[in-house]
């Protein structure tokens, strides 16, 4: 299954999304701000897809987006689900095309389940 990368400010929905994705085989790691995502990312263990909300201290989930857009071409071709609940409006929002979905909380953990398995076999596949 997937390494999925979780960065979510509140320990609760970060511990609800570790408990399910583990429960349906995929490997999960949750920190809890962007900064620490980010030392994530460009480190040496491979991530195949991160769940981000958007508003957190520190670095916003907007700007994890950019950073990864504007990094080396792994980093650039992760997908990436915003869970948030943010009204998405353009100076909250990554731009378009930057992240491949949006799921609002409160959230249906099917939903989340469903389009994580969504996109780490649409990258399988590719």
């Amino acid at each position: 299954m997937a390494n999925v990368l979780v960065i979510e400010d509140r320990p609760s929905i970060g511990m609800v999304f570790d408990l399910a994705l583990t429960e349906e085989g995929h490997k999960v790691e949750v920190v809890s701000d962007g900064s620490s995502g980010l030392k994530i990312l460009q480190g040496e263990a491979k991530t195949d897809l991160v769940i981000l909300d958007l508003n957190m201290p520190g670095i916003s989930g907007r700007e994890v987006v950019e950073i990864m857009r504007s990094e080396n071409e792994l980093l650039r071709n992760i997908p990436v689900i915003i869970v948030s609940g943010s009204v998405p409006s353009p100076d909250i929002m990554p731009p378009e095309g930057s992240y491949q979905a949006f799921i609002g909380k409160p959230f249906d953990l099917n939903e989340v389940i469903e389009t994580v398995d969504w996109l780490t076999t649409a990258e399988a596949a590719c």
